[in-house]
């Protein structure tokens, strides 16, 4: 299995969810700013698709916040 998968949170897609619903972020917005496919984040959300640290790194950059809400505490890169 991919170390990078297994660095992500098990319920980062539901974290990402959260999220977005806290601060009233619409999933096109990050999936337009990631450069991620509409259909490609909302995989990701619903839990279709593997989060992994990359995708972590590259919706972290597109919200301007952290990857690190995403990754479990021993993950170093």
């Amino acid at each position: 299995m991919n170390s990078l998968v297994l660095a992500t949170k098990h319920d980062a897609n539901l974290i990402l969810k959260k999220y977005l619903s806290d601060h009233g972020i619409t999933q096109r917005f990050v999936a337009q700013k990631s450069g991620l496919s509409d259909q490609q984040l909302s995989d990701l959300v619903k839990g279709k698709r593997k989060f992994t640290a990359d995708k972590a790194a590259i919706i972290a950059n597109a919200l301007g916040i952290s990857s690190s809400i995403f990754l479990e505490k021993s993950y170093t890169k």
